[in-house]
């Protein structure tokens, strides 16, 4: 351990294990409420072998690692790009603390013009990383599952019936991209990294993907028009879904879809959802350089592939066209919100569907992310981070960006406070913890702790105020052939396939 100044080397040790104790127990009141976690701050903890998998360049301090089935890596992610719980549910006061009120006002300046509800998990079956001849490869396993539901502003146009209540005049309603895309499949990837040059290292991983199941709303159009003079409201809707899952349909006299049956979908498990012949590629890749003993560059894509859906597969088209007119309108119109306008559209649009199925295999794309990050060590035992993270689907873009501050007091301890912009807010803060180093090593990462809590009247739990995500990543490794400690020469020059500079020990 190096000296500082006056200090011997027990004080030394107590200043450290005080700044860590500081560091990293601050949080912890909030994480045991409730962990968020995400890949903005794994993607800046090189330590944690898990990190390779958002940039197959990063090489781990420890050459050797080995992930147990399942709890190496399990993740789980619930995102809301809009707004919060308590954005827009509200509690009374007084003798009404207990009743919820939902406020349609502020959901509606929530709202983008596009927005998403999205559940991703994502577990480790097996996976390992070694080094061989100047090369570092890994191996993994892995299952996904991936949940999207779009929606767009206008759907907060149906809080009064269509209509503005000030004015008395009609407001037409395009809820057209409303729909759901679902997918679960697993992955068996292959990475390979080399220094290609003076500080700069390359990687690739190349991902074979078999697709379990999978719901795809390929079109979603529906219009919402109401007249004043006379009254009258019409609905009209086109839509096309794509399904790779084990149902039976039932047809009409006139060859039209009136009935779908899930009666078998658990029945032959591995022939239905795994040696099913739903097939797909994926690549990642990505570079490390470093610019300096204390600068450290990375740029990586991970996820651009597809999926070919070829069993189990049916094809939805449908279209409807429906209409009101007369006395409910009529009541509507003079009470606004009173009437359950969205079940009788839902009715009278499901009475007048033409609904045509096929059975055509289709292509779906994975959801691809490109990362980008830039390190800077302030001391040896502290570094200073960038990164952003921008997620694709379907032509739609999600951005993010992190900020983090890296602290590693101890070979066997690293952490990092981050500060994340996503979902539309800019109050998100995040932490990182990992443990161990030699032998086996714990870690748990989120991107956002909430910062302010409400209790519940009725059940006195306490709950987020208005957390947009709701996420953990948490794992256990096994570590060995970890680099040595370099005895405070920390002006050598160090290469990326000798050492990972963002873990370099004391």
């Amino acid at each position: 351990m190096k000296k500082s100044g006056n200090l011997n080397p027990s004080a030394t040790f107590r200043k450290k294990l005080f700044s860590l104790i500081f560091f990293i127990l601050l949080p912890i009141p909030y994480l045991t409420q409730l962990i968020k976690g995400q890949d903005n701050t794994l993607y800046l903890m090189p330590v944690i072998p898990q990190a390779n998998q958002l940039n197959p360049a990063i090489i781990n301090h420890c050459r050797t690692y080995v992930e147990l089935p399942v709890i190496s890596s399990i993740k789980l992610n619930i995102r809301n790009t809009a707004f919060g719980f308590h954005d827009v549910v509200h509690t009374g006061t007084g003798s009404n603390s207990g009743i919820y009120y939902f406020d349609w006002s502020n959901l509606e300046s929530k709202l983008q013009k596009t927005n998403f509800f999205l559940v991703n998990t994502d577990i480790d079956l097996l996976g390992a990383g070694f080094s061989f001849k100047g090369w570092y490869f890994t191996f993994g396993i892995a299952n996904h599952s991936e949940m999207r539901i779009e929606y767009p502003h206008d759907i907060a146009s149906l809080k009064d019936g269509n209509w503005q209540t000030a004015s008395g005049n009609p407001i037409p309603v395009n809820l057209n991209g409303l729909g759901i895309d679902i997918t679960i499949w697993n992955s068996i990837g292959v990475s390979a990294a080399k220094e290609i040059g003076n500080g700069l290292t390359a990687g690739v991983r190349v991902k074979y993907l078999q697709g379990m199941a999978n719901i795809d709303t390929r079109r979603s159009n529906l219009d919402l028009n109401t007249f004043s003079n006379p009254i009258a409201l019409a609905a009209q809707a086109q839509y096309r879904i794509n399904s790779s899952f084990p149902v039976n349909l039932g047809y009409a006299a006139n060859g039209l879809v009136n009935r779908v049956n899930f009666d078998n979908a658990l029945n032959n498990i591995v022939g239905n959802y795994i040696f099913n012949g739903n097939r797909g590629l994926a690549i990642d890749a990505g570079i490390v350089y470093d610019m300096s003993d204390k600068t450290q560059i990375t740029a990586s894509f991970t996820d651009l592939g597809f999926i070919w859906w070829r069993k189990n597969v049916n094809n939805f088209n449908g279209s409807a066209k429906s209409s009101f007119s007369g006395v409910d309108l009529n009541r509507l119109l003079a009470n606004p919100g009173q009437t359950n306008l969205i079940q009788a559209i839902k009715d009278s649009i499901s009475q007048s569907f033409y609904a045509q199925g096929s059975k055509k295999g289709y292509v779906t794309l994975t959801s691809a992310k490109i990362f980008g990050g830039i390190t800077y060590a302030l001391t040896p035992e502290l570094k200073a981070g960038a990164m952003t993270r921008i997620e694709m689907y379907d032509f739609h873009i999600r951005p993010s960006l992190t900020f983090s501050m890296n602290y590693i007091p101890f070979p066997i301890v690293a952490a990092t406070l981050s500060y994340t912009i996503m979902n539309n807010k800019f109050n998100q803060v995040g932490a990182g913890l990992a443990l161990g180093n030699r032998g086996a090593q714990f870690y748990i990462l989120t991107d956002n702790i909430p910062v302010r809590f409400t209790r519940d009247a009725g059940t006195s739990l306490i709950w987020p105020y208005n957390a947009r995500m709701v996420s953990l990543r948490v794992g256990f490794n096994l570590l060995f052939n970890c680099k040595s400690k370099d005895n405070g020469q920390h002006s050598k020059k160090y290469k990326s396939s000798d050492y990972c500079p963002a873990y370099r020990q004391l």
